[in-house]
């Protein structure tokens, strides 16, 4: 998907245009909406999905070195950290 493959319109045109709006998101082609100064970008499931994986293989990705630093550096014991935050 390239940047000029990505439409831009307001609310009202996307509203009369929602099959057109449907099919440009659903062959990979998001649209972006605007209404005032609010903005939302339609894409396909598809897009959504990929974006999801992305964002949790990132997830996971600082969580192995997050556990790495605390196993090489040590940390503060949950109980500590309960007493810290007043849980205890």
């Amino acid at each position: 998907m390239s940047a000029n493959a990505m439409r831009e319109m307001s609310a009202s045109e996307a509203r009369s245009k929602f099959s057109e709006v449907f099919d440009a998101a659903y062959h990979g082609n998001p649209v972006v909406v605007r209404k005032h100064s609010r903005t939302v970008a339609i894409i396909s499931m598809e897009l959504l999905q990929s974006l999801a994986e992305l964002e949790a293989k990132r997830d996971s990705e600082k969580a192995r070195k997050a556990l790495r630093e605390f196993l090489k550096e040590g940390g503060t014991p949950m109980s500590q950290l309960k007493k810290e935050l007043g849980f205890d």
